[in-house]
């Protein structure tokens, strides 16, 4: 039976300790008003000990760990307690690693078993990166949490904050489990997604709380990774202040399949529900199934558009398209519109179904290059939905086998 070890960092000492009951102390200096000090070497340190030894936890205790850029490794538990906080240096230069500028927590080839808690905070320190982002769209910024080809991976009990750009990607990783994670950063801060499953396959995010400048969640699917791009993904029980709401894409050209998002709340946010695609970005979305969710003061709740952005190439490979979708128990106020469905003329969105809804907004429901559209006990502006009322086309004709108005 392999040893687990457990490397406790403090400010002021540094104890490993392992099932033997030895101990090894390592003394560190305390973090005073205006240190720089970046406490990177010894955090990498204690992981590679752990990870070569069989894996154990890395813990933060009460303080400020000033840091560039962490690699994680294999079965390893990252702990940040309350009171703690792994904060990115906000001296951009210290993200540099050899010639290249690295995410803050990365990986570097397959790995199996990592988790990251504790009641504590993750700061990106993202000012002078979001300045330097306005002035300089091409800059190439960094990710706070960027995990690539993870089995078994869990986030959790977190504030995550301030990122240059995205919060937390798991990009082509198995089994992922993000809970109880809070994001608030500011929704000026450019492009700061927060939570983007990117290629992955069965993944929970369930509890979270989330704020920021673009997307809440973004999911991408954006190649293959051994199956759909990106396929078996649960949302539950989250909230969701200033963003861009919860979508699918803009990338879905490894297609997606089964997203079920139940018992969330939107408050005030641009976007609801959003899948969103355009010609050479495009693949199959399939089986997206919405429930038991509440939108208050959302600009647009329910979006599903192929021409999200201009084509890729007017001759695409890649055209996005879409089926099933399903919608039940939405309970949406205080909206500006009711929700727009805009398919292709060579892509219609196929099979849309919406059960036991109550709409309020400004402007009617649009739909177009729709097939197979059932609605059942809507109501929409305090009437019915009806097709020719209060669910209209811009595209006469684009409409079809429409059931249940």
């Amino acid at each position: 039976m392999s040893k687990r070890f457990i490397y406790v960092v403090v400010l002021t000492i540094g104890v490993l300790f392992n099932n033997s009951s030895k101990a090894a102390d390592s003394t560190l200096a305390p973090i005073s008003v205006g240190d720089t000090m970046l406490k990177t070497t010894l955090i990498q340190n204690a992981i590679n000990y752990c990870n070569k030894n069989g894996g154990g936890t890395i813990r933060l205790t009460g303080g400020i760990y000033r840091t560039g850029p962490i690699r994680i490794l294999s079965n390893i538990t990252l702990r940040i307690d309350s009171g703690a906080t792994l904060l990115g240096s906000p001296i951009m230069t210290d993200w540099t690693v050899g010639t290249s500028v690295k995410n803050l927590l990365y990986t570097s080839g397959s790995l199996a078993n990592v988790r990251i808690t504790g009641k504590g905070t993750i700061d990106g320190s993202g000012a002078p990166w979001w300045a330097a982002y306005n002035a300089n769209t091409s800059l190439n910024r960094p990710r706070l949490i960027y995990l690539s080809n993870v089995t078994n991976l869990t986030i959790d009990s977190l504030t995550v904050q301030n990122s240059p750009s995205f919060h937390i990607v798991p990009n082509a990783c198995k089994n992922v489990i993000i809970d109880h994670v809070t994001i608030n950063t500011l929704k000026t801060s450019p492009n700061t997604d927060g939570i983007d499953p990117s290629q992955c396959y069965n993944v929970l995010i369930t509890n979270c709380s989330i704020s920021d400048g673009d997307d809440n969640i973004a999911i991408k699917a954006g190649g293959a990774f051994g199956f759909a791009g990106c396929q078996d993904i649960t949302v539950t029980n989250c909230t969701f202040g200033a963003g861009h709401g919860l979508s699918i894409g803009s990338e879905t050209f490894g297609g997606y399949n089964n997203l079920r998002v139940s018992g969330c709340t939107f408050k005030s946010t641009t976007n609801g529900i959003r899948i969103k695609s355009s010609a050479g970005n495009g693949g199959l979305v399939s089986n997206t199934y919405y429930s038991n969710i509440t939108m208050t003061g959302v600009t647009n709740p329910i979006v599903i558009d192929w021409n999200y952005s201009a084509p890729v190439t007017t001759t695409p490979p890649m055209i996005p398209a879409g089926s099933n979708i399903y919608f039940n128990n939405l309970t949406i106020t205080g909206s500006a519109n009711a929700g727009l469905f805009n398919g292709l003329t060579n892509s219609l969105i196929q099979n849309v179904v919406m059960t036991n809804s109550n709409i309020s907004a400004s402007k009617v429901m649009t739909m177009n290059y729709v097939s197979g559209v059932t609605f059942k006990n809507v109501i929409i502006n305090k009437a019915a939905a009806k097709f020719g009322t209060n669910v209209t086309t811009t595209k006469a004709g684009s409409v079809t086998g429409i059931q249940g108005f």
